[in-house]
């Protein structure tokens, strides 16, 4: 039988195609002391000693079992940590990384979603009612699912925007960033300055998830009523009656009843 490169083989398979095998090392087992016979790989027609075959007594499987076990275990950290910088790119605080969906108008909302066609939900309460918190809890479920999902107050996204003022591209960019990612949760609108640009940027982001039938999830201290009023304070009632008409049009209104929270 000729060697080929590459072949693994025993001192006595070694010894019967002519290869010297006063070289190979003695190996016994780390577990039991079970004496272990050497292999080696022919290379360039000589044979290189490389390891040893496995005993498969019960110390060695066990300790195979300990190495696949811290394997798992590492692979498991690498992924949660991998899992922890999507929600914290997607814009999920490290406070809320454990919310969960604590509405069943919500929760009915994440089950149906293939079939949403855009739509988008509305949630409205006093302060410290949980909004932030659910607004969280559904963008982790969206992000965990593989969805593009961004996660701002409203007072983040304009400030964003605004900081690449100056370079039309860019604030283009940032804007269609906000109108096309998968999911937009925008919380806490209402809470922005009603200036007309800041006004006129909400309407560009919103019209354009419109259009494009990409859902928005809204947190707002304010109902879709009293919204139109705060974003009209400084007199862009059209343009808040149309961003408000849009929401209302795609969005399902969610209502947290209570007091505050955190004062609990």
């Amino acid at each position: 039988m000729k060697p080929e490169d590459g072949m693994f083989l025993g001192p006595r398979e070694a010894a019967e195609m002519g290869f010297e095998t006063d070289g190979a090392p003695e190996h016994s087992c780390e577990h039991c002391g079970k004496r272990l016979e050497p292999l080696g790989v022919v290379l360039n027609g000589r044979v290189a000693w490389v390891g040893r075959r496995e005993c498969g007594c019960e110390g060695e499987a066990e300790a195979a079992r300990i190495e696949e076990d811290k394997v798992r275990a590492r692979e498991h950290a690498e992924r949660e940590m991998a899992q922890e910088r999507k929600l914290r790119s997607a814009g999920i605080a490290k406070r809320y990384a454990s919310a969960e969906v604590s509405s069943a108008q919500c929760a009915r909302y994440l089950r149906e979603f293939a079939d949403c066609d855009g739509s988008g939900l509305y949630i409205h309460g006093g302060v410290g009612t949980g909004k932030t918190a659910l607004a969280s809890a559904l963008a982790r479920k969206f992000v965990e699912a593989g969805y593009k999902v961004i996660l701002t107050t409203s007072i983040s996204m304009l400030e964003s925007i605004q900081e690449t003022y100056g370079s039309e591209a860019s604030s283009r960019d940032a804007c269609h960033g906000y109108g096309e990612c998968d999911v937009l949760v925008l919380d806490d609108l209402g809470k922005e300055s009603a200036s007309s640009w800041a006004v006129m940027t909400l309407f560009q982001i919103v019209n354009m998830r419109y259009e494009s039938m990409l859902p928005t999830i809204v947190t707002s201290q304010y109902t879709l009523y009293g919204l139109t009023k705060r974003l009209s304070r400084s007199g862009e009632s059209e343009t808040a009656e149309a961003i408000v008409s849009r929401l209302g049009g795609t969005c399902e209104e969610v209502r947290l009843p209570g007091g505050d929270r955190r004062r609990k």
